[in-house]
């Protein structure tokens, strides 16, 4: 039996006529199936407790109600969707989307923190926060490499852009409830995975968002992975996958020739663009192309390299109108050369691994990159646990290409941003340089496709992008970034403070406290030629 129904027509507004209800009170009430934008069998809530504040020292956790709930599939052969929703008792009338992870499956911590900032959580700042985890549950570890729950059609939507848009509307129907009123602003913050959730929701449903803020977005999901795909086929061919000694030969020698072209030599490589027109990879080449030292690269590890770098051409577009993957800056990303930084192994992981891709995935020694690519092909392509992935033709998906298109064609519509322009919502959008499992390249084509969806200027009002050279996945050795971008995108839809070339970016790693100017894309960081060099205000934005 459920204690009740939570009415309502879905409109976010404040100012409504409800009645606030305790925390206690929201348990095991109900959402009907209408009240959901996109088809499901409807919602309950599970559970509805009160959390005393936490303090050690300094509040760090403000007294909140903390609730979860589960959306019901139309299959009733897919999984739920579970979600929670923290409802701070000092409110901002706002709310926040935090996103997933990989291939999702457990609820991110709505009393933390979105990646790569230090600024304090959304929950104490007094926002209602919700997330969920994007359609299904997985008790792999770790949990974001398992795509076996994605063989379900319903799961697999859900998990590429369908689940925000449930959760929207179950969490800002429980705002409401809770409060009496609609939560004034929506923000969705997403990486990664939560990157390319994020874009979808703002596209396909803008009245729900007022601004997003996405960093190293995994879109354009079926692309994504047939470049995964040609990476890890690349380095699993005989002699071809670099020790850690031959990544680290690479990186000095990038460092040597192009260290110095953003006008410093302070261990990032600034200027991409002219990195990649002037850096030879072939001046390594060993005597003879035989793998004779560390000194030097084989003709089979250079083959490796290139083909990393080069765009992966495919033989017929894609359904989302793909002709090819962009490729990667590999020789801009330190790749995991053997730092005692304590990020070295994340980093390692999300770029090469320690050890040639293997069938089966060896979890320790291969790359983030071998085991996505491993659980999507059995799981969603292939639907063959033994199909081992380093076979798979990414030019021609052999025998699986009308699965690759009919994947391909749920790709479509993110950078469809008309809608969301036009009511003024506000896109921030940041990727590091030396991303290896989703490249800055792929996010540089949505940046154009937007400006050719909806035109350059209505694309300039709406829209800024930042790459940072030197950082990587989520973390880098060489410029770990920490970014205050939900502040950023407060004052710019609240206020009209166009973050322009303004925001500033901390290094946490590489030389840690050195600040730098976040430049809008295509301008990168350029030294003055005097003043500190660990200082924004020493920089200017260039173009390559």
């Amino acid at each position: 039996m459920m204690a009740g129904t939570l009415v309502g027509c879905g409109d976010d507004r404040p100012g409504e006529d409800d009645q606030p209800r305790s925390c206690a009170g929201l348990a095991e009430t109900r959402l009907a199936a209408a009240q959901i934008g996109l088809p499901t069998s409807g919602a309950t809530i599970v559970s509805a407790v009160e959390v005393p504040a936490r303090t050690d020292g300094q509040a760090t956790e403000p007294e909140h109600c903390l609730v979860t709930a589960e959306v019901f599939p139309v299959d009733p052969k897919a999984p739920s969707i579970l979600l929670a929703v923290a409802l701070p008792t000092q409110w901002n009338e706002k709310a926040v989307w935090l996103g997933g992870a990989g291939f999702d499956g457990v609820i991110p911590d709505v009393t933390g923190n979105s990646l790569n900032t230090l600024a304090p959580t959304p929950l104490a700042r007094g926002y209602a926060v919700f997330a969920s985890d994007g359609g299904h549950q997985s008790t792999a570890v770790p949990p974001g490499t398992d795509a076996s729950a994605l063989a379900n059609e319903e799961a697999y939507r859900n998990w590429v852009s369908d689940a925000p848009k449930k959760v929207r509307d179950v969490a800002g129907q429980v705002i409401r409830t809770y409060y009496g009123i609609g939560a004034a602003r929506f923000y969705a913050v997403g990486s990664s995975t939560g990157g390319r959730e994020a874009l979808f929701a703002t596209a396909r449903f803008p009245a729900d968002w007022d601004g997003a803020l996405v960093l190293y977005p995994a879109r354009d999901v079926v692309n994504t992975m047939l470049g995964l795909t040609a990476m890890v086929g690349a380095l699993s061919a005989p002699g071809a996958f670099p020790s850690a000694a031959k990544r680290k030969l690479v990186w000095d020698a990038v460092l040597a020739r192009c260290d110095a072209l953003d006008g410093l030599a302070d261990g990032v490589v600034g200027d991409v663009v002219s990195c990649g027109e002037q850096f030879d990879v072939t001046a390594l080449r060993c005597a003879g192309g035989a793998d004779t030292s560390d000194a030097c690269l084989s003709d089979a590890q250079i083959h490796a390299f290139e083909a990393i770098d080069a765009p992966v051409r495919l033989a017929s577009p894609l359904a989302s109108g793909d002709a090819e993957f962009a490729g990667y800056n590999v020789y801009s990303a330190a790749q995991g050369v053997g730092t005692d930084s304590p990020l070295e192994p994340h980093v390692q992981a999300v770029d090469l691994g320690s050890r040639a891709p293997s069938f089966p995935v060896d979890p320790l020694t291969n790359s983030f990159a071998a085991a996505f690519v491993d659980s999507f092909m059995r799981h969603v392509v292939v639907k063959d646990q033994s199909f081992d992935y380093r076979t798979f033709d990414v030019r021609t998906s052999g025998p699986y290409a009308a699965r690759v298109q009919e994947l391909s064609a749920l790709d479509v519509g993110d950078a469809e941003m008309g809608g969301f322009a036009a009511r003024g919502g506000k896109l921030l959008l940041l990727h590091g340089t030396g991303d290896m499992l989703t490249s800055p390249r792929t996010t540089e084509r949505y940046v154009e496709a937007v400006q050719a969806s909806i035109g350059a200027t209505a694309a300039d009002a709406m829209l800024r992008y930042y790459e940072v050279p030197g950082f990587q996945h989520a973390a880098s050795t060489v410029f770990q970034v920490s970014w205050d971008g939900l502040s950023a995108l407060e004052k710019w839809v609240e206020t009209g403070k166009d973050p322009g070339n303004d925001e500033v970016v901390t290094d946490l790693a590489g030389v840690a406290g050195r600040t730098r100017p976040l430049c809008r894309y295509p301008t990168f960081a350029r030294y003055r030629g005097t003043g500190d060099p660990n200082d924004a205000a020493s920089f200017e934005c260039a173009a390559p």
